[in-house]
């Protein structure tokens, strides 16, 4: 078996790593650039870690025992919990007992970069898993792991994240407040914590540290449950991957057969016959999914309606705060000239303080939020800095 190297991007630039040979007792990190890892994944497995921003990660209720309909009801399920639409996302995800299903959210679009930069070098990865799947994991323990101004963050078997390190004492407090299994609080850090100390809301315990790569390195088994080279991204064989170089070619001589027969003159005929077949399957999969409806009117507005109720019904685990969080996360980093001042969570509420260089990018971000959240603004003054503005984002 090909030896396995862990790799992890170590700037934001995407153009130099760190790595770690995990079957080589000893073994020290390396790094460098893609050229060095070219020559290190020689004959080895990569599997590559993403930062914590990149993945979501969640955990529902569904009560559905199959799992062909719950892997049909599960998108429904997201839809509200995701930033975009959830046909965006690329969703890995594991049944647990007591009606739970944990889920690895990643868009589409960012997943599919990290993997062209790869094909673009030439290296073929065998796993890419979430940076936080992979700290250790203890019942009735959070573990964390700071680095520079970001802290990794493991809550749960299956839930963690990626925040700044000035805000954690504010996610760890509320954590705590909603009852989560967070009562300790393990804590790795190269760095010297003791001012974060004296506001965390609990105390922690210390844990040494040699480099994050060989912390993340003793819980890569885990993570690997949720490898989210799955689906359309699933690794494949040498052998398909030379059969389907084929592929281009076939397809074109299968065009041209049916040109010559005469199937273009039939177009109308398979249009009409692929939306019957397609209203079919529409149906069929509304009755698996909701097996008690008996009479079918009108599928759309039906499967809305039972939507609504299983939601009513579904216990969502991911906290109100966690998920307005996210969202409103994902718009600001897209915003670099708003400066982040002062973040609290009240009433379910996210209250937020933030400055502008002008009233004209505060009204814009205000927009953007507003696709997916209320918000509104508190107050917003002018001053020689720009706009310094209070925001009151919460659910719809």
């Amino acid at each position: 078996m090909a030896e396995k190297l862990l790799v992890r991007f170590s700037n934001a630039q995407l153009q130099s790593f760190e790595w770690l040979s995990i079957d080589t007792p000893q073994a020290q990190v390396q790094s460098g650039t893609w050229q060095d890892l070219t020559d290190a994944a020689k004959d080895k497995q990569l599997i590559l870690l993403l930062p914590a921003s990149a993945v979501l990660l969640l955990e529902i209720t569904l009560p559905i025992k199959n799992i062909a309909q719950l892997k049909k009801a599960l998108p429904f399920a997201l839809e509200d919990m995701l930033a975009d639409d959830v046909e965006n996302y690329h969703l890995v995800w594991l049944k647990q007992p007591q009606d739970k299903v944990v889920v690895a959210a990643i868009p589409h679009e960012k997943l599919a970069a990290y993997l062209a930069l790869f094909k673009d070098a030439d290296l073929e990865l065998d796993a890419v898993c979430a940076e936080p799947l992979c700290l250790s994991y203890q019942d009735g323990a959070c573990s964390v792991l700071i680095e520079a101004e970001q802290a990794v963050f493991r809550t749960g078997q299956w839930q963690g994240g990626g925040i700044d390190t000035n805000f954690l004492p504010v996610l760890l407090g509320k954590l705590r407040d909603e009852g989560r299994d967070c009562q300790q609080l393990r804590l790795w850090s190269r760095q010297s914590v003791a001012e974060l100390s004296e506001i965390l809301p609990f105390e922690y315990i210390e844990q040494p540290l040699i480099t994050p790569l060989q912390l993340f390195a003793e819980g890569i088994n885990a993570a690997l449950e949720l490898n989210l080279l799955s689906g359309r991204y699933a690794r494949q064989s040498k052998a398909k991957g030379r059969w389907q170089q084929w592929l281009p070619a076939v397809v074109i001589v299968v065009i041209a057969m049916s040109i010559q027969t005469g199937m273009l003159m039939k177009q109308t005929w398979q249009q009409q016959a692929q939306l019957e077949a397609l209203e079919a399957q529409t149906l069929d999969l509304f009755k698996q999914t909701f097996p008690d409806i008996k009479r079918v009117v009108n599928v759309k507005a039906q499967a809305d309606q039972q939507l609504i109720e299983l939601k009513k019904h579904s216990n969502q685990s991911a906290s109100a705060f966690m998920h307005i969080l996210y969202q409103s996360g994902e718009h600001l980093k897209d915003n670099s000239a708003l400066q982040l001042k002062k973040l609290n969570f009240a009433n379910g509420s996210l209250l937020m303080q933030l400055n502008a260089p002008d009233i004209g990018q505060l009204e814009q971000f205000k927009q953007q939020i507003a696709t997916s959240l209320q918000v509104k603004i508190q107050s917003a003054d002018s001053g020689t800095n720009g706009v310094e503005a209070h925001l009151e984002i919460r659910e719809k």
